[in-house]
């Protein structure tokens, strides 16, 4: 049961996603205005609010959607229709949540009772949830229903989702490409139009990243904003919960729905479009290894000048920390959580793993911090801070910092997969996966949002940061640009009907 002020936040937020009227003209424009093919999360959940749709047909449309999608994207590993339909039914009844009986899908690397928890490997194929993590709590508390288990790499650890145990997840917008990850099942099935938002996280970039690659919003939360991470701290603390989608108002409610109220941050509340203010934004093109591909920096170029268009001041953003020395320790911190987690595997399995237990890059990730000492582990902690320090301290000099996601386009399948020889995968991971790390060790926020195209039409995103706990500012940012790019016209080529 939720106590009563959470019932009572919880009633608002959905008020003003669906505010009432008394006219019955505007009524009936709101009801012929309900395209369930088409409509975000927010119109969905006004339409139940309103009584116009039901919970139950929500669903039922987003599961044959996901049936006739799931066999070329291979998006959602693990379907849970039965589960799914009789939530549905209930959702009303059980939830006062904002978003009540609106479908979503739950990453495979958060604990739900009851359902399978793999995190993408052959080693826990059998695993089964046994309690609700705080994320999956927060997301039922809010009233969404999840269709199932969305596809991941193993353990979350490539920017594609290739894993092994279930194969390959595809981009809708060209098959032949990365989905990106780690939340590439999510991204997909939001992309291909089966579900309006979908449960993401995010440890290096995987949230913004296969939004960038999708053409989706997706917002990593400040560290210890989301509902079960109050306690996180310190530049170690790298993962974050949240949603990817494809409004900016459905990711303003998910943050509205599932940022806790307890924590060391002041809540944002629910963010309802843009401000009428010039930003100082901060112009960052280049990465640790150079600048991004021809592709990418056309697309933050036509964003810098759409945003001068917009009246926002733009200024230079040079890099405020060693990236090479700082790349290195995220690396190595990256591998020693890898490594800890083969030592307690192995004991829980009682037995030395080998390659037909896990992934031949997650050994590789793990052999980059397993002979490091306790001293070369400190320095390289006290790197991240040190960047951290320096890299928050950049917004005395600007309001919000431009970069892009990825250093090029998405790749093919293939490319980044956990079977390349892992000298040759560390070496194009950090040509790809140049500038998102740095937000999960300073802990700031940060959104993808979808400013453009590659030449051979593959959607690229552009990353925005804010200060820790500044999801506001970019969120009226979000709207402002949401308006004037007009991304919600465009669809890939897998749209599911």
């Amino acid at each position: 049961m939720l106590e009563r002020r959470r019932f009572l936040e919880f009633a608002a937020l959905a008020g003003a996603l669906a505010p009432a009227s008394t006219a019955a003209g505007r009524t009936r424009k709101a009801a012929a205005a309900f395209k369930p093919a088409t409509a975000d999360a927010s119109a969905m959940a006004a339409a139940v609010k309103r009584g116009q749709v039901s919970a139950s047909a929500l669903v039922a449309t987003a599961q044959k959607r996901l049936d006739a999608v799931n066999g070329k994207l291979n998006a959602v590993s693990q379907p849970y229709p039965m589960e799914a339909t009789e939530q549905a039914a209930a959702t009303l009844a059980t939830s006062p949540g904002a978003l009540a009986g609106i479908p979503t899908l739950i990453k495979d690397n958060v604990e739900q009772q009851g359902v399978a928890y793999t995190l993408g490997s052959r080693l826990l194929a059998k695993q089964t949830g046994q309690a609700d993590s705080g994320t999956v709590a927060a997301i039922k508390a809010a009233g969404l229903v999840s269709l199932g288990r969305s596809n991941l790499p193993e353990f979350g650890l490539l920017p594609t989702t290739e894993p092994l145990l279930f194969g390959p997840t595809r981009s809708p917008w060209n098959l032949g490409h990365s989905a990106g990850g780690s939340s590439g099942g999510s991204a997909v099935c939001v992309a291909a139009g089966v579900v309006p938002v979908a449960h993401a996280n995010d440890g290096g970039g995987s949230i913004r990243i296969p939004a960038s690659v999708n053409g989706l919003i997706g917002l990593k939360p400040s560290r210890a904003r989301m509902a079960g991470e109050e306690q996180a701290k310190g530049a170690t603390a790298l993962s974050v919960n949240g949603c990817v989608s494809r409004s900016v108002r459905d990711t303003a409610a998910w943050l509205a729905a599932m940022e806790s109220h307890t924590g060391p941050l002041k809540p944002v509340g629910l963010v309802t479009g843009p401000v009428k203010r010039a930003f100082r934004i901060g112009l960052r093109p280049d990465s640790t290894p150079g600048a991004p591909d021809a592709d990418v920096l056309a697309v933050f170029q036509s964003s810098a000048r759409q945003l001068q268009r917009m009246g926002h001041r733009l200024v230079d953003a040079p890099m405020p920390f060693d990236g090479p020395r700082v790349e290195a320790a995220f690396e190595l911190i990256w591998g020693a959580g890898m490594a800890r987690r083969l030592v307690a595997l192995g004991k829980q399995f009682g037995r030395a793993l080998g390659p037909d237990d896990l992934e031949p890059s997650t050994f590789g990730f793990a052999g980059l911090a397993q002979s490091a000492d306790p001293a070369t582990l400190e320095a390289a902690v006290a790197s991240l801070e040190a960047m951290a320090t320096a890299s928050n301290g950049q917004f005395d000099a600007f309001d919000i910092l431009m970069t892009p996601v990825l250093g090029t386009p998405p790749p093919p399948i293939g490319f980044l997969a956990p079977t390349v020889p892992f000298d040759t995968l560390r070496e194009r991971l950090r040509r790809y996966v140049a500038y998102t790390p740095i937000e999960n060790a300073s802990g700031a926020c940060a959104i993808s949002l979808p400013m453009g195209m590659s030449a051979s039409g593959l959607p690229i995103g552009m990353q925005f940061v804010a200060p820790p706990g500044e999801e506001r500012r970019l969120l009226e940012l979000a709207y402002a640009l949401e308006a004037a790019r007009d991304w919600g016209r465009l669809r890939p080529a897998v749209w599911a009907t």
